[in-house]
């Protein structure tokens, strides 16, 4: 019974100590001091990683489980992508009204893409969601030069 009490006291000692000194940190996303370089370096890093994971062929020809390990990649870098581009934007103090715009709706757009796979959507719901991605990627690339 001793045993126990000291561990409850241990644990306890623990829970306060990460209480009072909390070591979650906000996510680091790329601070130039210049809103425009910053969102240009998060929307070419969310490209990268939505290009890379949404066009993956599956290692294993047709073998279900990696079927399946492909396309939870290419939901999670919409999903992902989506909330970082977003986060990315609220970090900046001052973005230029266009390109904040323009990375809103690219956020929005492929995070909707995201959710309409997970969802198991028609092409008829996704085909207009990304012809508007080729166009908000188009803007994007002309904004970020």
């Amino acid at each position: 019974m001793l045993a126990a009490l000291a561990i409850a006291l241990v644990a306890l000692g623990f829970a306060v100590a990460g209480w009072l000194r909390p070591t979650h940190e906000r996510p680091s996303y790329p601070q130039s001091g210049d809103a425009r370089t910053n969102l240009c370096a998060s929307y070419t890093v969310v490209h990268q990683a939505v290009i890379s994971n949404t066009h993956l062929a599956n290692p294993g020809g047709k073998d279900p489980s990696g079927q399946l390990a492909v396309a939870a990649n290419a939901r999670l870098a919409l999903l992902g992508g989506g909330a970082y581009l977003r986060d990315s934007l609220n970090a900046q103090t001052a973005p230029p009204a266009d390109l904040a715009e323009a990375v809103n709706s690219l956020a929005a757009t492929i995070e909707q893409l995201g959710v309409n796979y997970l969802a198991n959507a028609k092409n008829d719901a996704q085909a207009p969601l990304r012809h508007d991605l080729d166009s908000e990627i188009a803007t994007l690339k002309k904004l970020c030069e």
